[in-house]
């Protein structure tokens, strides 16, 4: 058994963060917070999609770079999910995306 999709997954400073943003590449932040998108209603592709660690988040930097920011529900009691998880959970979806988008043009 192997892997059925790959993602890029790369650790970048600020500096490096803010050159792809000046470049046009869109940015979208996983957050806990009210002004988030529900990841389901959210266009992950063709994008940098950032996750924080587990007890700080992202930090504001970056929140300042995303042009989108998505959150993950999570039932009522939880307080969040590990990072490892949460990633896990956007790159299936940014990937489900990419093969619904394929359905709906062939």
């Amino acid at each position: 058994m192997g892997a059925i999709f790959r993602q890029s997954v790369c650790k970048m400073d600020i500096t490096s963060l803010t050159n792809l943003k000046d470049s046009g590449v869109r940015f979208i932040g996983a957050a806990l917070r009210k002004d988030c998108r529900v990841i389901f209603d959210a266009k992950l592709d063709d994008a940098v999609i950032a996750i924080g660690n587990e007890g700080s988040g992202l930090s504001g930097e970056i929140l300042l770079l995303c042009d989108d920011l998505i959150t993950i529900p999570i039932a009522a009691g939880c307080e969040s999910l590990n990072a490892a998880a949460a990633a896990a959970i956007v790159m299936w979806e940014a990937q489900r995306g990419k093969a619904a988008q394929l359905k709906i043009e062939n």
